[in-house]
């Protein structure tokens, strides 16, 4: 019978070869890059350029100034980018090394690891993006930008629960992927990101009701100088936690059948 002890366990055992899932996360990086001048500065450059051509004209768009309006569509963007790539890529996450899987007995969560490294890693990339823009538009930094790191922790907890759900559903069931596909290029959309949620004025409480918005949230603020009022805090926690549990009952529940389905 599986008990979150024995996820646990896995843990611990995944923690101890750090060495094998950090240098691999990094590796994939890499490879995507792989005989370019550049190398991975093209993921600063093409990010550089999305966030300066969508600020424009949403600044023009919303009649909103773009020197305010530029460091809070930047953070929104690489957050936003952050998270979304995390779900997308993580109903491959067992898929693309079904070959390590089938060949080398590593607890399932080295490779859970290995893909949040990867994600990380692009995630830092961009850090540099954000604190220039934030130099040129002269925002006034302060210790409140210190909260984006119990921030990034919780979005990693979230994300690695995640990334566990949707690999073993894409794995059993791979029309998974098209739907998460479909409903990650209709989100943005709906979520403040290029938007203010105070442009709802009496209706904010539409975002609110939105968890993508309380995940870009705890980032953003303090990125931005401000603290993330609470509601999100209370709502990233909370999704945390739940997420955490069904981790485990599906971690248990199909960790052993997996390799049949890759």
């Amino acid at each position: 019978m599986f008990s979150g002890l024995q996820l646990v366990e896995d843990i611990i055992k995944g923690l101890k070869l750090f060495h094998i899932w950090i240098f691999l996360g990094i590796e994939d990086v890499k490879q995507r890059y792989v005989r370019t001048f550049l190398g991975p500065w093209w993921l600063v450059i093409g990010s550089t350029l999305w966030i300066l051509t969508m600020s424009v004209v949403m600044s023009q768009l919303f009649n909103q100034p773009l020197g305010s309006y530029l460091p809070f569509i930047a953070v929104g963007m690489i957050g936003w980018g952050f998270i979304a790539g995390i779900i997308n890529d993580s109903c491959n996450v067992f898929l693309v090394v079904s070959h390590i899987i089938h060949s080398v007995n590593l607890p399932i969560i080295v490779h859970v690891l290995r893909f949040m490294t990867k994600h990380v890693v692009i995630f830092l990339h961009n850090i540099p993006i954000i604190l220039l823009i934030l130099i040129v538009c002269d925002m006034k930094m302060n210790l409140n930008m210190l909260l984006v790191i119990p921030a990034l922790f919780l979005t990693i907890v979230n994300a690695i629960w995640v990334a566990v759900l949707f690999g073993f559903l894409n794995a059993r069931f791979r029309d998974t992927q098209q739907i998460v596909t479909i409903s990650m290029s209709i989100i943005p959309f709906i979520t403040p990101i290029y938007w203010d949620k105070a442009m709802l004025k009496s209706k904010q409480w539409i975002g609110d009701l939105n968890p993508f918005y309380h995940a870009i949230e705890i980032l953003r603020s303090p990125l931005l100088g401000n603290m993330p009022n609470h509601i999100s805090w209370i709502v990233m926690s909370f999704t945390a936690v739940v997420g955490t549990m069904l981790m485990v009952y599906t971690y248990g529940k199909f960790k052993h059948r997996v390799i049949f389905w890759l």
